[in-house]
């Protein structure tokens, strides 16, 4: 696999009519404990919506285009080409990636990928529970309920 020339695993369109395209770099590569996914944003893409994970951490790291990251505070700011981001677990590590420009942006995250993780979508409300067979959404009131005794 060729981070400059990659086979996409998938593309997707979003709900707004945008296109995404993903690989999974790490996975193709053999890794077992780490995760480093390569995304190519058309304009006005997203790779999520803004989010947080409770335990795994996460490096972006800029390839082409200039991306808007946007964090806790829902503000954003431009990316330049070769820029470097962490974002930790817990409400600090809130993030959104988009293309809020005319061109393609790409975009490589690197995380650990100590499963089973949640991630918590801030603006939807919405939990991604996150297995090795792979993600589930579920709403918070959903889980209290599972907390609750029957």
């Amino acid at each position: 696999m060729n981070l400059f020339d990659p086979r996409w695993d998938g593309e997707v369109e979003l709900p707004d009519g945008t296109r995404a395209r993903a690989v999974q770099l790490a996975r193709h590569a053999g890794a077992s404990r780490l995760g480093a996914t390569l995304y190519e944003l058309d304009a006005g893409a997203v790779v999520s919506p803004l989010h947080f994970h409770y335990r795994n951490e996460e490096l972006l790291f800029v390839i082409s285009g200039v991306p808007t990251l946007r964090g806790a505070d829902g503000a954003g700011r431009e990316l330049a080409p070769g820029t470097v981001v962490s974002f930790l677990p817990g409400k600090g590590g809130t993030h959104q990636v988009v293309n809020h420009t005319a061109e393609p942006v790409r975009v490589l995250i690197c995380s650990t990928n100590d499963l089973s993780e949640i991630a918590e979508q801030v603006e939807t409300g919405l939990l991604v529970l996150l297995t090795e067979d792979g993600g589930r959404l579920v709403s918070k009131d959903d889980v209290q309920e599972l907390r609750q005794p029957g």
